[in-house]
């Protein structure tokens, strides 16, 4: 317990670097909020309108004071209201939540499912044609863009085969966006599993096992492949991270109302308290997402200890 309490007393000044930048570098940025409220909303703007919008905002408040008025209401528990439609950041954000998270877990799930056994056959079958063609594969998947993998789904599976339409609708939409992360994640994770395996096969115990009449199958998935979770566990949990704080680009291209999507809506209107709702929503996950990883890393190798001299090394 006490290595949690630490763990999330360290993610406090990490909490205030950010939202700090965050805040800065919206600061600096040549647009005005005030004026992109109003041109969203195809309403013309007196400079008195505009004054007003700044000064219900804070907008019209020196830097410092304005930051320090965000921490002081998300100390409270509010995040504050969005400039461009007046509702709760809190609650836009539990909107958009549910949508990248599904898509997290989906594309996650059959990430692993996938590069696992593909990964570890290629270790074991290095000279085989299989081996070949998949490391083939994975070769020319990692240098293409994930978007450029998307956009030739999209064009395929709506404009070609006519499999899905190109709004996202009922529970189908979140197929297009999971398979594209999928993919461009795969071609990596093969990769990355099959040198760790490789290297995992090549040492002493391995031969000592064989010798033993130890089946090829269970040295693979079970000895080589618990030995390995432990890199494939810090692996996922960088990757998860990163789905959960929202894929912007396959969101917008998939135009699933996601927190990417939410992001990059709120960045072109210059919102405030959405970006920093987003950001505090990216740091929290990966804390908590860390946190279930060490727990996970004491599972599959019981030398770690969390706390202990061996997890900190």
């Amino acid at each position: 317990m006490k290595y949690f309490i630490k763990r999330l007393l360290r993610t406090i000044p990490i909490v205030i670097g950010v939202t700090l930048i965050t805040f800065s570098l919206i600061y600096l940025s040549p647009s005005d909020p005030a004026h992109m409220h109003f041109h969203q909303a195809g309403a013309p703007a007196t400079e008195e309108m505009l004054e007003q919008f700044r000064h219900e905002h804070h907008l019209d408040e020196p830097f410092f004071i304005q930051y320090q008025n965000w921490w002081v209401s998300f100390l409270k528990g509010d995040l504050g209201t969005s400039y461009q439609d007046g509702r709760p950041v809190f609650e836009k954000l539990m909107k958009a939540a549910p949508y990248t998270i599904s898509i997290a877990i989906n594309s996650m799930v059959l990430t692993l499912v996938i590069s696992l056994p593909l990964g570890i056959y290629c270790a074991y079958r290095k000279q085989s044609r299989l081996a070949k063609l998949i490391d083939a594969i994975t070769q020319v998947g990692i240098s293409i863009p994930t978007f450029i993998i998307g956009l030739l789904l999209l064009y395929l599976f709506t404009s070609v085969f006519h499999i899905f339409s190109v709004l996202p609708k009922d529970n189908t939409g979140v197929i297009m966006p999971s398979l594209t992360i999928m993919l461009g994640m795969s071609f990596r994770y093969i990769k990355q599993i099959q040198k760790i395996a490789s290297h995992e096969l090549e040492k002493d115990y391995i031969r000592g096992l064989r010798a033993r009449g130890i089946g090829t199958v269970s040295i693979l998935f079970h000895t080589v492949l618990r030995s390995a979770m432990v890199e494939v566990i810090t692996l996922t949990a960088v990757s998860f991270g990163s789905l959960l704080s929202g894929v912007a680009l396959i969101e917008t291209i998939f135009n699933w109302p996601g927190l990417g999507k939410l992001l990059i809506d709120a960045v072109i209107s210059k919102d405030i308290p959405i970006i920093q709702g987003v950001v505090v929503w990216l740091v929290l996950a990966y804390v908590m997402i860390n946190l279930v990883a060490d727990v996970f890393y004491g599972i599959f190798d019981p030398r770690i200890r969390l706390g202990g001299d061996s997890h900190e090394a």
